[in-house]
């Protein structure tokens, strides 16, 4: 922490996330700014924001031949909304993920 107070709010953020899934009785892990980290280690990651979400998903799928299922919005509300890329070229993965979505929290 003391990195900048955007930074430090993020992380802290990232560490609620993690105990919020953890009661869920999901297993996660906070790699904080280490993408290299989270790319070798997990199967799904949860970008801080969208614009960072955007520039992740750029440059894992479209640089690193990675595949992306699309992002969850909105979550809060109860509904399940699943944002893709037009230049994805499929929405299989994100059809995938709303649907495992939706046992969670539910959808209508």
């Amino acid at each position: 922490m003391g990195r900048s107070p955007r930074v430090d709010e993020s992380l802290r953020e990232g560490d609620l996330l993690i105990g919020a899934v953890a009661d869920m009785g999901y297993q996660a892990v906070h790699h904080e700014i280490l993408i290299e980290d989270a790319v070798r280690d997990s199967n799904l990651i949860i970008a801080p924001d969208g614009i960072s979400g955007n520039l992740i998903f750029r440059t894992l799928t479209f640089l690193g031949e990675g595949v992306a299922w699309g992002a969850a919005v909105h979550y809060d509300l109860g509904k399940v909304f699943v944002d893709t890329s037009r230049a994805g070229g499929s929405y299989s993965g994100a059809v995938k993920l709303a649907a495992a979505l939706s046992t969670i929290i539910g959808g209508s």
